[in-house]
């Protein structure tokens, strides 16, 4: 006899207040898909650093990332060379799976130590340092410090930790447009980011960065790993070193974003007032950007400077091709002409 339709509603209603929730599945496992070894290498008493070996054969080449990046950054860049190089990327104490002494030091002396322990423990006599943004000050300081450890050296948007211009006071009065707030689509997770950075950069970093440098909760919030006094003792103790001391050849790759279209990847959205504040701030910023690169050709004794129009900072990612054959260049050897 079937039960009356109240009964039956109290009834189900019960029996879901009973009923236990779906266990949620079991997170999976992340496995790193690039063609690197990870290991972690003691630089110092109670510090270790990741470092990540993609192998190959011939010299040495040392991929020093921006300064809150992880090696994992060059994850698919790196392994363009390693047809011609022993290709290896270092990770700075205090970011991913590094350690994080407490309070440090932090400074560029010894950043530079850190990488001179890598080489030693690796039996790398001597390479050639490749680094981004704060990864190029970091392989002046190892220069200055171990010249004859160093090969060659490469600037990937780097060099210059604060040139200065006409323009230094109006820059510091004018904000960078915000890029486009995250949508629906774009939750906070490790693939709404990537896809937020694909929509507004053009591209996106590699899956293992995102994870080296943000945590993301159950809840769908993201933070940043980095303590806070790592950064302020890696932006207070970097500096800028005796640079004229630099006798390696040296190559610098600049990103040159003259327009608004190519500073800010999503202008074509913008609305009047955010373009021309956009405007107000390429004007501002443009003259040191290009300050940088003249610093970078005056001040090292055996420099030359590329320019690659409409690049990002995030120059090897934004523009790989480009970036990869101007380093191929000046790295590789001309081959002799036939007779």
């Amino acid at each position: 006899m079937p039960l009356p339709r109240a009964v039956s509603a109290a009834v189900l209603l019960a029996a879901a207040a009973c009923a236990r929730p779906a266990p949620a599945p079991a997170p999976v496992a992340f496995t790193d898909p690039a063609a690197h070894r990870a290991i972690r290498i003691g630089v110092a008493p109670g510090v270790r650093v990741e470092v990540l070996d993609w192998g190959g054969t011939g010299p040495a080449l040392v991929f020093l990332a921006g300064v809150y990046n992880t090696g994992h950054v060059f994850d698919e860049f790196a392994p363009r060379f390693t047809d011609r190089f022993r290709v290896i990327a270092v990770t700075r104490r205090g970011l991913g799976a590094s350690d994080v002494p407490n309070p440090g030091p932090y400074d560029g002396r010894t950043l530079a130590a850190d990488v001179k322990a890598v080489l030693d423990s690796l039996g790398i006599a001597r390479a050639v340092l490749a680094g981004h943004s704060f990864g190029g000050i970091e392989a002046s300081w190892f220069a200055v410090a171990y010249p004859e450890r160093v090969e060659k050296l490469v600037y990937l948007e780097s060099y210059c930790p604060g040139c200065s211009s006409p323009t230094d006071g109006l820059r510091n009065r004018v904000v960078r447009p915000r890029r486009p707030p995250l949508n629906d689509r774009d939750t906070l997770t490790l693939e709404g980011v990537a896809a937020y950075q694909r929509r507004t950069l053009g591209f996106a970093f590699p899956e293992a960065e995102l994870r080296s440098i943000s945590r993301y909760s159950p809840d769908r919030t993201v933070r940043n790993p980095v303590p806070l006094y790592v950064r302020e003792a890696l932006a207070a103790g970097s500096g800028h070193p005796e640079v004229a001391r630099i006798a390696a050849p040296a190559l610098g790759i600049f990103a040159e974003r003259a327009t608004v279209g190519q500073e800010f990847w999503w202008a074509a959205r913008m609305r009047r007032q955010e373009r021309l504040l956009a405007e107000l701030y390429l004007e501002a910023t443009l003259p040191s950007r290009r300050a940088a690169r003249t610093q970078f050709a005056t001040e090292l004794p055996n420099a030359r400077a590329e320019v690659i129009q409409g690049a990002h900072h995030f120059i090897f990612l934004s523009h790989p091709a480009q970036v990869e054959r101007l380093m191929r260049e000046f790295l590789l050897p001309v081959p002799a002409a036939a007779p």
